[in-house]
């Protein structure tokens, strides 16, 4: 990953950094890996929560660069196969108790997948 994050410094000619290369790919897989709090990385790693947004959001756009597609994800899937689609909420309309099924964030009622 930090060798990922080297080519695309370089690619932008991006100034100095305050967590170098390695380090910043260490930020990004603490994170994901432990699920911390931008400021339990902040704190862990001498940068503001802000930089850890940023280093995280740019960590996780260039891996997700070089992840497959859903058509490339799916070539070679045999019969009994099976995928787990993460992360995508599923709206419903009808629903016994609203209240757990209800998104905040999506205004809708559905279920996350």
């Amino acid at each position: 990953v930090s060798w990922l994050i080297y080519d695309r410094r370089r690619a932008v000619k991006s100034r100095w950094r305050r967590l170098g290369c390695f380090k910043q790919a260490l930020l990004a897989l603490a994170h994901l890996r432990k699920n911390e709090t931008f400021a339990q990385g902040g704190a862990s790693f001498g940068v503001s929560e802000a930089t850890v947004w940023r280093y995280v959001d740019e960590t996780l756009d260039l891996l997700a660069s070089w992840a497959p597609g859903l058509r490339e994800a799916l070539v070679g899937l045999g019969e009994g196969d099976f995928v787990i689609a993460r992360g995508t909420l599923i709206p419903t309309d009808h629903i016994a108790a609203d209240e757990p099924y209800y998104s905040q964030k999506h205004k809708q009622h559905g279920m996350n997948v």
